[in-house]
């Protein structure tokens, strides 16, 4: 072996496939790993603040003769996902019939699971659900819980309500807006 074909002994403690003009760092790498944690801390805060689904519910309030209501869903839902909403009714007069109507395009490619307290009768009829619960007394608080799973599709946005009624006359109602995410 000559002199000129010798390997240093700083290359020769280098490993396979390494060599010298790796161990100089590049002007390019300072900001490629600049990138790398702005990227990756974009992405996460990204998923604390909610925007992608997973954030905090949404409560609203509404009131009307006889009754003040509040409903609590998740606004923005993924796919494959449950979803839970809660609709809380306080009777301030007599209620012969408390119905709980949801749109039925507000449910469109979800399955409902659960409906509990279970509902006296239930009926689909002029584009929405009807659940019947019977009399509320002034000073009463009714609780609903609607449990279902999202089906997979697009991305898309679902727009409806969910009244509270007397049987068929409203006593208040709120809009409902969710976002799916895959």
């Amino acid at each position: 072996m000559t002199s000129d074909q010798a390997p240093s002994t700083k290359q020769a403690a280098l490993p396979f496939a390494i060599g010298p003009q790796h161990l100089h760092e590049r002007s390019r790498s300072r900001w490629r790993n600049l990138g790398v944690v702005v990227l990756l801390g974009g992405l996460i805060a990204t998923a604390l603040t909610g925007v992608l689904g997973g954030g905090a519910s949404r409560q609203q309030m509404a009131s009307g003769p006889g009754v003040s209501a509040q409903l609590i869903f998740d606004p923005i839902v993924r796919s494959g996902n449950w979803y839970e909403t809660t609709v809380t009714v306080r009777a301030t007069a007599p209620v012969k019939d408390l119905t709980i109507a949801v749109d039925q395009p507000l449910w469109s490619r979800m399955s409902i699971d659960t409906v509990a307290p279970d509902a006296e009768s239930a009926e689909a009829l002029d584009g929405e659900y009807a659940y019947h619960f019977g009399e509320m007394k002034p000073g009463e608080t009714f609780s609903l819980k609607l449990d279902g799973q999202i089906q997979p599709g697009m991305p898309r946005r679902q727009t409806g309500r969910i009244g509270v009624r007397d049987d068929k006359r409203e006593l208040t109602a709120f809009p409902v807006q969710l976002t799916v995410l895959p």
